[in-house]
């Protein structure tokens, strides 16, 4: 039986979970909810995945899959209902992991983040970053985030997207929507153009690479909020990322920009709610504060992650909201013990005790 792509993609949006993998040998697999689940349909040829990938993937996208032998781009059933979609070869085969783009962008509220991050959304200057590891949720919190603006203020706000995710309409503010590879060449040239289209507000979709921080702390010296992402798990490893993009000999320059540039980062996972009807996110929140700033000037990191128990600032360890999403309900003790940073103090915290050690943080 020829593989009915289109079949499969409505069956992804139907049971609204986030993933589909096509790799030749095994039936299609979804992820729902976190975790991967096989469906009820034969196992896959070489002829399936590619057909799937000839059917969706844009003509100008070739060369590059052929060339680099993989490739990233957008797929779209109708205007929203649309895909993010990486093919890739492995073992000589022809894969595919696509993800389901929602049409709709959710609040901060719907998506249950800690209140302290709608204040990113009245920021003028600076550095934002959302980070996680992958399918954390970081494109999801950016787009409430920027929605919160679009429907508050009268700015001007352009993304730059490899490729687009979540579809902005104009509200209070204008949103221009730049897809590398589409509606420009490359990265570098989204960049250098962008400034010159008189923004208030950029989106990176992704700080990738030198360039692309250089360009996000630029854009911020000149007067701008900027929002991007990076796949890091926690405060500390975000910056120390920063700076892996850098030759040593660059990084004292590179702090003491990142201690001016940067605004706040928020570091998320999404863990399994209690009940089992969805995921529910665990957050650890830095804000830059003067202290911060002086920190990071002295690359002192490991107080920085100390810093975390200052919640008087917003401030929140990951443990912490672990606690409280425990306290609440949403999380089981299992599953947060699973994932805590220092299980024992988190188990003491749970129980309102503490010993010399524990970071005040962690008391929900």
């Amino acid at each position: 039986m020829a593989i009915n792509i289109r079949k499969l993609l409505e069956g992804l949006l139907k049971h609204r979970a986030s993933d589909l993998h096509l790799k030749v040998g095994q039936n299609p697999i979804i992820r729902l909810n976190g975790v991967l689940r096989p469906i009820d349909h034969p196992k896959l040829t070489q002829e399936d995945t590619e057909e799937a990938n000839r059917t969706m993937m844009p003509e100008r996208i070739r060369p590059i899959f052929e060339k680099a032998g993989a490739a990233d781009y957008s797929y779209g059933l109708g205007p929203l209902e649309r895909f993010r979609i990486n093919a890739y070869h492995q073992r000589g085969t022809t894969t595919l992991a696509i993800r389901a783009l929602r049409a709709d962008i959710l609040s901060l509220e719907a998506l249950n983040l800690p209140p302290i991050i709608a204040e990113f959304a009245k920021y003028r200057r600076g550095l934002v970053l959302v980070t996680g590891i992958t399918g954390a949720g970081k494109s999801s919190t950016l787009s409430a985030i920027l929605n919160k603006i679009n429907k508050t203020r009268r700015e001007h706000i352009i993304t730059i997207e490899d490729p687009i995710e979540f579809v902005y309409q104009d509200e209070k503010s204008i949103v221009d929507q730049v897809e590398v590879g589409f509606d420009i060449d490359d990265l570098e040239s989204a960049i250098k153009n962008a400034v010159r289209q008189d923004p208030d507000i950029i989106m990176l979709g992704e700080l990738r690479d030198k360039k692309t921080v250089s360009a996000a702390m630029h854009f911020v010296e000149t007067g701008h909020l900027v929002f991007s992402t990076l796949h890091t798990p926690d405060a500390k490893q975000t910056i120390l990322r920063i700076l892996h993009f850098f030759p040593e000999e660059e990084h004292t320059l590179v702090n003491t920009q990142l201690a001016n540039s940067l605004t706040a980062v928020v570091c998320q996972r999404l863990l399994p709610t209690a009940d089992g009807s969805g995921r529910m996110p665990c957050c650890e929140v830095l804000i830059n504060t003067n202290v911060v700033q002086k920190l990071i000037r002295e690359r002192r990191y490991d107080d920085i992650s100390q810093l975390l128990a200052n919640e008087d600032s917003g401030m929140m360890a990951f443990d912490a909201s672990l606690v409280r999403l425990v306290k609440a309900g949403h999380v089981s003790e299992e599953e947060a013990l699973s994932v805590a940073h220092d299980p024992s103090a988190f188990r003491r915290a749970l129980t309102g005790r503490t010993a010399g050690g524990d970071r005040r943080a962690l008391i929900g």
